[in-house]
């Protein structure tokens, strides 16, 4: 970490946290205690190297801890590191009032999507019953066209996700949607029903089922800002 030479409060907390990506693995691991190779899903066009360097210097700087596993570590936010949540909270906030216009194609990776609808699922709002649900993704850049189909298989203990069709499972819901209206529609930047009424998103299925997807993914007809759901923590660990 590179120090700006001042005393300033100010400067020394932003040789820690503001070095490009340390939010984003904060962020992450306000979700709860990860391993590397979960550090690494929610930020995928990081590299590994520079991945392990960041750790070490939160390490270092006393914002991140380590407990070693069979194979690998656990890594932890320390109750400093537990500091930023709010930051990390405030900065979601003004992304979502004041960055939508800054959504470009290089945003459109429906992995990314995925990987953030099934960690913002609040357990407490699983349904007591599986229900299966299909994405069908239009519009998906190039790069990312071997992505465009997954299932997200919701119990009342746990959200599983699939890129193949999960065997013996009964799709209950299909989601298909052109993939930047989804987005827009899952960050509350555009309201779902606007969306459908467009034909940029549909949803097919049961009708009690449809319900049920709309309220544990959060789903508004209207736009509204969607607030980030992080673990909480135990400051005990």
């Amino acid at each position: 970490m590179k120090g700006y030479g001042q005393f300033c409060p100010v400067a020394k907390t932003a040789e820690i946290f503001a070095q490009r990506w340390t939010p984003l693995i904060v962020r992450e691991l306000c979700f709860g205690p990860k391993r590397f190779s979960e550090v690494h899903s929610g930020m995928p066009t990081m590299s590994r190297a520079l991945l392990v360097q960041r750790l070490t210097e939160l390490e270092d700087a006393g914002v991140v801890a380590t407990e070693p596993l069979a194979q690998g570590k656990l890594y932890r936010l320390t109750r400093a590191g537990e500091a930023f949540r709010d930051i990390i909270v405030m900065m979601s906030a003004w992304g979502q009032r004041y960055g939508q216009g800054r959504l470009g194609p290089a945003d459109m990776d429906p992995t990314m999507l995925v990987w953030s609808m099934k960690r913002q699922i609040d357990p407490r709002d699983l349904p007591d019953r599986e229900i299966v649900l299909r994405l069908e993704f239009r519009g998906v850049p190039k790069a990312h066209a071997t992505r465009r189909y997954w299932w997200i298989v919701l119990r009342a203990d746990d959200v599983e996700v699939c890129f193949k069709a999960p065997d013996g499972k009964e799709v209950q819901v299909v989601i298909a949607a052109e993939l930047e209206a989804f987005i827009r529609v899952w960050m509350g930047y555009e309201g779902y029903a606007d969306a459908v009424a467009q034909g940029a998103v549909s949803m097919t299925g049961e009708a009690s089922s449809i319900r049920t997807l709309k309220h544990v993914l959060k789903v508004a007809d209207a736009p509204y800002e969607r607030p980030i759901v992080f673990a909480p923590f135990d400051a005990a660990a």
